[in-house]
């Protein structure tokens, strides 16, 4: 794609190396305000998490996410947008459609799919509209939300948005004026900010752009907007871990204290019919991958058939971990289980997974 360079050695786009590091604390974090990290994870866990939240749940949190992930989406593209590049665009002294259309390559690069600008007007009133067509989502319910987010983020207005399928995996989302189209959530929602700790996380770097060298095991098609792995072919994605924490925490005060346990049940299922023992590596081998994907720094993984005990500081979306490391144990030992957690308010996370049957 035009615009996007990438690493002559590893093939990884600049954009990645440049606005993101790996820091020794296990987290990726956002270069321009290291309060912000970003984790890099397969993108079927995202979908098939929410559906087995709502399964366990039995009630629909589309509202919830679409909400959080406006915020953060917005968030993100505010720490983009050079000084005073919103207010030239809002005197039109710069065209509108190139900005977009940059935009929109941040999210190929970050693995969201393809997004094209196929209609707009923008005048400065109620009957401004954008029309983007998205192909490939990485999430339809996600990817929606995103375009709005970051015009938000252009021309300092909020928006609301629908979406309709044009086409398999196509679809056109008509972006609009609307004031506070998330009003019931003021004042929720929050994001709590990750605070890492030390760590002795060190991946080995690419010689050209610095860069963790093991995202050389992973291929970016920058035309289509996906990120796959070499190995697997699953689909990967950059992705901020305060949305998920954020949606949690709204569920838990809507509907109680077994949210927690739904959602690690959820992740559970998900990883016990998305991975295979192939998938279970040793411990120094899931380290480097869970520091890789920028969730945490992976202490202690002692895993055997009378029972799994897991240390992981700094731990990023630990109900995902936790669900994975019990989902890793069953799949690993053909048995149910049972499991028990705590974490800390530095968000060092331990685990003990036991067979159900123990």
């Amino acid at each position: 794609m035009q615009g996007i360079n990438t690493c002559p050695e590893c093939g990884v786009p600049e954009y990645i190396t440049s606005e993101h590091l790996w820091q020794d604390s296990g987290f990726i974090v956002q270069k321009r305000d290291q309060r912000h990290i970003v984790t890099f994870i397969e993108n079927d866990n995202l979908n098939a998490l929410f559906r087995g939240v709502e399964d366990i749940v039995g009630t629909p949190i589309e509202r919830i996410i679409l909400a959080t992930r406006r915020r953060a989406g917005r968030a993100y593209m505010d720490r983009i947008i050079p000084k005073g590049v919103r207010e030239m665009v809002q005197r039109k002294e710069i065209e509108l459609q190139p900005l977009v259309e940059a935009f929109f390559s941040i999210g190929h690069v970050l693995g969201y799919g393809r997004f094209a600008l196929v209609d707009h007007r923008y005048e400065h009133d109620d009957d401004d509209f954008f029309v983007i067509r998205v192909e490939k989502p990485y999430s339809i319910l996600l990817g929606s939300v995103d375009p709005a987010a970051a015009i938000e983020a252009l021309i300092g207005s909020e928006l609301g948005f629908t979406y309709k399928e044009v086409s398999d995996d196509a679809y056109n989302i008509r972006v609009f004026r609307e004031s506070h189209p998330d009003e019931e959530f003021k004042g929720r929602l929050m994001m709590k900010p990750y605070q890492p700790g030390g760590g002795d996380i060190a991946l080995k770097s690419c010689p050209s752009c610095g860069g963790p060298q093991a995202l050389s095991s992973f291929r970016w098609d920058l035309e289509g907007g996906l990120i796959a792995s070499r190995r697997s072919g699953r689909r990967m994605v950059f992705f901020a871990p305060t949305v998920l924490d954020a949606v949690f925490g709204e569920l838990e005060r809507e509907l109680g204290d077994s949210i927690p346990r739904a959602v690690v049940e959820a992740q559970r299922r998900f990883t016990t019919e998305y991975y295979s023992p192939d998938d279970i590596v040793d411990e120094q081998g899931f380290r480097k991958a869970l520091a890789l994907r920028g969730i945490g720094n992976l202490r202690r993984f002692d895993m055997k058939a009378g029972g799994l005990s897991v240390r992981l500081d700094n731990a990023a979306m630990h109900l995902l971990m936790i669900g994975l490391f019990q989902g890793f144990f069953e799949i690993a030992y053909g048995a149910g289980s049972r499991i028990e957690w705590q974490i800390s308010e530095a968000g060092d996370l331990q685990v003990e997974v036991t067979p159900s049957s123990g």
